[in-house]
């Protein structure tokens, strides 16, 4: 009987009209919160659902390079996100974590529940560009800059790039996968390679920054986990964007930032740039504050001085990642409007002839704190080493 079951199943779609399949498709295709209403897309931020260009692909091409169940893209106005992930079941306490999410789309989109214990495609798209658009917001009150610090292209007046996305022409790419293998065949496509773990890239033509990102495995299948590790891969790309990316920002600066603002979400998230993916259980210690208090006690902490002339994340040790992480928590905390001028400084550097210049970075980092912390590097590392063993709580945003 379950056998015949499955065979008039299966007729039963065969013998569906047409319409009433391309009724189903349309169906399929059609947001359920936002129902690509004008009006509701406007009040939710979203610019388009549709396919636009993501990486070295045309509009609309990306479904048809890489087949899956379900695609669904967002436009927002600094990002553009793809993604196939599927419906996800939440546990009581990841229900928790996405009610206040959940509140805050429902005030520009009122068929959005406050509560739910199950995300379907198109939700987890919504929350996930709703949060990615704060984060990028985050990220510049960070730098100390709004968007019209950046004109479309370079001309007179402060150095910022050459464009209007934090200094690149194009918008901030995300792609999300289900599984791993669409991840690997877009990065083969894209950098001529294939690419297991997390990639970042600078479409170089294109002048746009991109991640693409697996969520293949346990710990990123969830999106109380997974955003956290988006963060990560998104503070890396915006401060490496800053002023255009025509160098590689120093390598303790831009991994102990990424690490502070990805504990700033879930403080017990630890993106291991030097393996592949992110290891929140397993790979390093879950309390970094803590730990950097332990490795200042104990004079196991690495000075930054130390870090200057790295140039791979592969090369920084766990104390290392661990100090970048005091180092940055301490500017950030501490000195918010001298570290904004330290990262403006430090993505402006320009050459005799007026062109970004990635010269002698370790110089131009201590003419910097020099000037606007009035220190040098030993003075600075004894500065975040005593914040770190004070290890008082973080002040509210």
């Amino acid at each position: 009987m379950r056998v015949v079951f499955a065979i008039f199943a299966c007729v039963g779609l065969v013998l569906s009209s047409p319409s009433r399949l391309e009724a189903q498709k349309k169906k399929e295709e059609t947001c359920p919160w936002c129902k690509h209403d004008p009006e509701l897309m406007k009040a939710a931020g979203i610019l388009s659902h549709e396919a636009g260009p993501l990486g070295t692909y045309e509009a609309g091409e990306l479904p048809r390079k890489l087949p899956a169940s379900q695609w669904v893209f967002l436009e927002t106005a600094h990002l553009r996100l793809a993604t196939n992930l599927p419906a996800v079941n939440l546990d009581s306490k990841e229900a928790l974590a996405v009610e206040a999410e959940l509140a805050r789309l429902s005030q520009v989109l009122p068929s959005v529940p406050k509560k739910a214990k199950k995300l379907d495609p198109w939700l987890r798209a919504h929350l996930h560009a709703m949060k990615s658009e704060e984060f990028y917001a985050r990220f510049q009150r960070l730098l100390q800059v709004v968007d019209a610090d950046f004109p479309e292209s370079r001309g007179a007046g402060p150095f910022m790039g050459d464009g209007k996305y934090l200094g690149e022409k194009d918008k901030f790419e995300l792609v999300l996968h289900q599984s791993r293998s669409t991840h690997e065949l877009f990065t083969k496509d894209l950098a001529g390679v294939t690419v297991t773990g997390a990639l970042r890239y600078h479409v170089p033509v294109r002048h746009k920054m991109l991640a693409s990102i697996p969520c293949e495995d346990s710990d990123l299948k969830k999106d109380p986990q997974l955003f956290a590790h988006m963060v990560h891969v998104m503070s890396h790309l915006f401060l490496c964007a800053y002023k255009h990316f025509s160098y590689d920002p120093p390598l303790w600066l831009d991994e102990g930032l990424a690490l502070y603002l990805e504990k700033e979400v879930d403080p017990t998230s630890t993106t291991n740039e030097g393996e592949e993916g992110t290891y929140t259980d397993s790979m390093g210690p879950r309390d970094f504050v803590a730990t950097a208090r332990k490795l200042v006690a104990s004079g196991k902490a690495v000075g930054v001085t130390q870090m200057l002339a790295m140039k791979e994340v592969g090369e920084l040790t766990e104390p290392m990642r661990v100090s970048c992480f005091a180092a940055v928590r301490w500017l950030v905390l501490e000195k918010p409007d001298e570290f904004a001028k330290i990262l403006g400084g430090v993505k402006g550097q320009l050459d005799a002839q007026g062109l970004p210049s990635g010269d002698d970075l370790p110089s131009l980092q201590r003419k910097l704190l020099q000037e606007h912390l009035g220190m040098n590097f030993l003075q600075f590392d004894a500065a975040w080493q005593a914040r770190a063993l004070a290890a008082e709580p973080a002040p509210k945003k």
